[in-house]
């Protein structure tokens, strides 16, 4: 890359950084409110640690229910609703579809 557009990607990175702060801060309730329901539900807070690193859908659903004794269908549920929450995104890689973390809780 030039030294012209690694300037440019930094510029765009700092950008986004300052967007992703004032989105937080205008919705600091929400996100408290987030924060605070899912703090005593197990299954949310474990997906949510084990998203940190890329996985897919089947290894984290599994993963999650077996270190918590929980059914699968109730994790891959709450894996549907974090998505609808915006705390974990998807990425589909070939036949895969890989979950992360999105940070939004941070």
């Amino acid at each position: 890359m030039s030294n012209e557009t690694v300037k440019l990607l930094g510029e765009i990175s700092t950008k986004l950084d300052q967007l992703i702060i004032l989105f937080k801060l205008s919705n600091k309730e929400t996100l408290d409110g987030y924060r605070k329901n899912l703090a005593d539900d197990k299954v949310y807070l474990r997906t949510l640690e084990l998203a940190n690193d890329p996985a897919t859908y089947s290894e984290l659903s599994a993963k999650v229910a077996n270190e918590l004794s929980m059914a699968e269908i109730t994790v891959r549920k709450k894996i549907s609703e974090s998505v609808e929450m915006g705390l974990l995104l998807r990425k589909r890689e070939g036949r895969n579809v890989y979950y992360t973390n999105s940070g939004l809780l941070d």
